[in-house]
Formats: C-alpha cells, sequence, structure tokens
C-alpha cells in the first residue's frame, strides 16, 4: 500500500499494511535542525516504509534526499551539503536485539512514532562535524601550510652566564 506522508503513525496499523509512504515536505518543520543550517527553505524527498523482518521485529526502513545549506567553517560562506541516506531502524527493540542485530532503534510513544522526529535525527546525524569546501573553491586567499618548516632561532636563556663565567 503506498499512501501520503503525515507526521504521526500508530505502528500497529502500518505494520499491518506493510505501508510504503513517500511525499516531501520544507525543511521549516524541523526545528532542531533548522537551528544547524543556514536555510530551511529546501524540500526533503521522503521514502520509507513500515515491515517485519524474519524473525518478526519491527522495523521502519527509508530514504531521505535533499540539500542542506550550511556554512563552511574554513571562508564562512554559504555551502550545499547534499543528502542521500538510507536508514533502518528496529521500532521498539530490546537490549538483546539491538546487540545482535547491530541496528539502531527508536521508541514510540504508546504505539504511535513521530516520523518527522525520526527523520531530523537522521537528517542531524548525516551532518559533517566541520562543514568545509573543497580546498580548490573555498577562500581563495588561503593557502595550506608548507612542507617547509621555518628556521626560527632561538634564544638561549642561559647565555648571559656564559658571559660571566667568562671573566
Amino acid at each position: 500500500m503506498q499512501g501520503k506522508l503525515q507526521q504521526v503513525y500508530r505502528v500497529s496499523k502500518e505494520l499491518g499494511q506493510n505501508s510504503l509512504l513517500s511525499g516531501s515536505f520544507q525543511l521549516s518543520k524541523l526545528a532542531r535542525l533548522c537551528s544547524l543550517i543556514l536555510s530551511e527553505e529546501a524540500d526533503l524527498k521522503v521514502t520509507f516504509e513500515f515491515s517485519t523482518d524474519v524473525y518478526q521485529h519491527p522495523s521502519i526502513k527509508g530514504h531521505l534526499d535533499t540539500e542542506l545549506l550550511v556554512e563552511c567553517q574554513r571562508c564562512l560562506e554559504p555551502m550545499v551539503h547534499p543528502i542521500d541516506l538510507d536508514f533502518h531502524l528496529l521500532i521498539d527493540a530490546t537490549e538483546e536485539d539491538v546487540q545482535s542485530f547491530q541496528i539502531d532503534t527508536v521508541y514510540t510513544d504508546e504505539g504511535y512514532l513521530d516520523v518527522f522526529e525520526v527523520i531530523e535525527d537522521e537528517l542531524i546525524l548525516a551532518l559533517p562535524l566541520i562543514s568545509m569546501h573543497e580546498d580548490s573553491t573555498c577562500n581563495k586567499n588561503w593557502q595550506p601550510d608548507s612542507d617547509e618548516e621555518m628556521v626560527v632561532e632561538k634564544v638561549n636563556p642561559f647565555s648571559v652566564l656564559e658571559a660571566l663565567k667568562s671573566k
């Protein structure tokens, strides 16, 4: 079954229907993410499905596609950071399931899942720790350090004593 995107889903209902959901919306609906980026105007394309695996563990799998405008930390100019991300999360998994499958988990609120929150978490985790342009396109005046070390003449603090010793 294919459906339209909404913010909150009842997990048991969606699992029973093996729902494949897709849509797009403005990044402005994701407040935590908006505090980390320069522009909220981009569209986010989302596709995800609720399913159960062979072991009957409920999960959500999806794909996110957008371009985030972030600040380059080298030149402080805006730069586009493309996001093309697949995710797979277990729903309400036990600690044993998480350890044995090595898949992250998301927890519901009394059977309801806020997918915008899940999407926002995935986008925040996809942001680079330090955003920077490629060297060739960033800050035309910036030059990388040369391999040659600068020779600095060190002043010996005991040179005064050396002069006294020779007297």
